[in-house]
């Protein structure tokens, strides 16, 4: 016989059974039966295994746990799927079913104990339960977060880029959504102050992130308007870079940065450098500074690389037949009315749309920048990789005028003219080139400032000046925009003079030689040997070649005479050894050595 409830009874039932389970869990006595492991809390976005065989109705104890953070506690592999957290004084907190959630009230140690149900039944026979406890706790977002928290950055007169992050960054409400490089937000903050050449260039590198976009604003943190955005201009992969020179000197501007699709956050580069009144050139990257080309048998080449930049002086992109992307100059003097440029070779092409070219007149302004353009040829532009020719006419003799070679829509592409020579584009800018006759060996030295394409260096020796040999090979950088150091060690060494000659070779086998350097045997060098770089920002390594054994003094003095630094040194060879000027004020510095043997002193100049 089935026996039937009246409604009321029914009702009392499942009202008794509601309150049965939370008070089960809310009752549950601290077991103090053994216990598992004993372990410190993670930190935020971080886990970890407190106990990995707990038996049902065992505590496990967990210190270190941080009042306001959140916590997950996750109980698995055995019969125990309900937990209760107690406090230090052994009571019941927090309890729920496997994975259990909670906001810890303060900070120090908890327990926690694991049931095989609501009501507190315990299980001491074999069945191993692990424990993980994560911090679930949203990590803080950058402190540039917001544009009123800005990082400030100061215009230098090179690019030092300087890291920063946009981990865990968030969108900022109510500024003007940037229109490009796929902004989904996880944006992080700088300001600067446009200097007195109304030229500054913003540029950053590749970190953790690979894709960023950048946008910079105008007006006050809190209502700022859009000036410029921009994807992938920085030759630094698919990382951002604006050149601006349209706003007054003394306006403060914000610089947004994010990572493209804000997928891929973290650490990434970013620089500020001032521009001077015509710009800060690379190897014939501007229209002031253009490379040398003189008429003659054989041929010169170069490329439309990234490592040139948009140079559009003037009127150019009036009188051009294309966009200007990564153009370069090359100077040459008329010597008849009708001058031809035939490309002979364009290869290697990016995107197959080959280069664009065209000779003009160019007419300075009163500082020597290039402003009224005049075009004085056709303007090759094919849009494929197909060869042509430049013919620039009427010329009047003895005038100067400027190719300008340019890729199709910014296609990368290595190129070839005939019967012109070219100096001043040697994919390396050579900074430094010296040598020094050592104890044991001659040590050639040399430093770039920029490299593009660049494979490596054959060491030529001779000891005549006429005849050269190669006496051995270092690897280059590639490419490069930074400041490089190199160095090879002649050990086959012999009294009188002898020469040294670099041969810098590039990707495509093309090939430049840097200036002589001569050295004497009989002199030899000992002391200070270099300091650098030079001028610096900030740390400086001095070089040291002192006689085995023998004790010296190192020192930093300013303009004045007044000592800023110092070191014993005991020398044992060459050593180096660095100062950090980065918080003394810009100017000139002498770093001297003295020893029983030597006294030198090298001028260096702060910036």
């Amino acid at each position: 016989m089935i026996k039937h409830f009246p409604p009321k009874h029914l009702l009392l039932v499942i009202f008794t059974i509601s309150f049965i389970v939370p008070s089960a869990f809310s009752q549950c006595p601290f077991t103090f039966v053994t216990y598992g492991s004993t372990g410190a809390a993670p930190s935020p976005g971080n886990s970890v295994v407190i106990e990995t065989c707990n038996f049902v109705g065992e505590y496990e104890t967990i210190n270190g746990v941080v009042a306001g953070d959140q916590y997950t506690v996750n109980y698995s592999g055995g019969t125990g799927s309900y937990i209760v957290i107690y406090d230090n004084t052994f009571t019941p907190i927090f309890w729920g079913p496997s994975t259990l959630a909670f906001t810890a009230t303060y900070s120090g140690t908890y327990y926690a104990i694991s049931y095989i149900d609501a009501f507190c039944n315990t299980d001491f026979s074999f069945s191993c339960n692990s424990s993980l406890w994560s911090n679930v706790t949203p990590l803080p977002p950058p402190p540039n977060d917001l544009p009123c928290a800005a990082t400030t950055l100061t215009p230098s007169a090179t690019c030092s880029y300087a890291t920063f992050t946009n981990d865990n960054a968030t969108a900022s409400p109510g500024v003007p959504v940037p229109g490009c490089a796929g902004y989904l937000g996880g944006d992080v903050w700088f300001t600067l102050t446009v200097p007195a050449s109304g030229n500054v260039l913003i540029d950053t590198q590749i970190g953790v992130m690979l894709d960023g976009g950048m946008a910079i604003y105008t007006g006050t943190c809190g209502a700022l308007s859009l000036v410029e955005c921009d994807d992938d201009d920085s030759p630094n992969g698919a990382m951002p870079s604006i050149l601006v020179s349209s706003l007054a000197p003394g306006t403060t501007i914000f610089i947004r940065m994010w990572e493209v699709g804000n997928n891929n956050n973290g650490t990434f580069g970013i620089c500020a450098q001032e521009i001077a009144t015509c710009g800060t050139p690379l190897t014939n990257d501007y229209c002031e500074s253009p490379a040398q080309l003189t008429q003659g048998p054989g041929s010169f080449s170069s490329s439309t690389s990234a490592i040139y930049t948009a140079d559009s002086p003037g009127n150019l992109t009036s009188t051009f037949c294309g966009s200007i992307e990564n153009n370069s100059w090359y100077e040459f003097t008329a010597l008849s009315t009708t001058e031809t440029f035939d490309f002979v070779s364009i290869t290697g092409c990016v995107s197959a749309q080959g280069i664009q070219a065209a000779v003009y007149e160019v007419i300075p302004d009163i500082n020597g920048c290039c402003d009224v353009l005049i075009l004085s040829s056709n303007c090759f532009s094919p849009s494929t990789t197909a060869l042509g020719t430049v013919t620039a006419t009427p010329l009047i003799i003895g005038n100067t005028y400027l190719l300008l070679v340019d890729g199709f829509s910014g296609d990368a592409c290595d190129f070839t003219i005939s019967n012109w020579v070219a100096t001043g584009i040697l994919p390396v800018e050579l900074s430094n080139f010296y040598g020094l006759a050592l104890t044991e060996h001659n040590a050639i030295r040399w430093e770039t400032s920029s490299e593009l394409d660049n494979d490596y260096f054959s060491i030529l020796r001779s000891y005549d000046g006429v005849h050269f040999e190669s006496i051995g090979e270092v690897d280059g950088i590639g490419f490069s925009q930074d400041l490089n150091y190199y160095q090879f060690n002649d050990r086959d060494i012999r009294s009188g003079k002898v020469y040294y000659q670099l041969e810098q070779v590039d990707i495509n086998g093309h090939r430049e030689l840097s200036e002589l350097i001569a050295l004497d045997r009989k002199a030899g060098h000992e002391g200070l040997i270099a300091a650098y770089p030079n001028p610096t920002t900030g740390i400086i390594t001095t070089e040291v070649n002192g006689i085995s054994g023998s004790k010296g003094v190192l020192s930093v003095t300013n303009m004045n005479g007044t000592l800023i630094q110092q070191k014993t040194v005991y020398t044992t060879g060459i050593e180096k050894h660095q100062f950090d000027l980065s918080n003394y004020e810009p100017g000139m510095y002498f770093v001297r050595y003295q020893d029983s043997n030597s006294n030198q002193t090298i001028k260096l100049i702060k910036q």
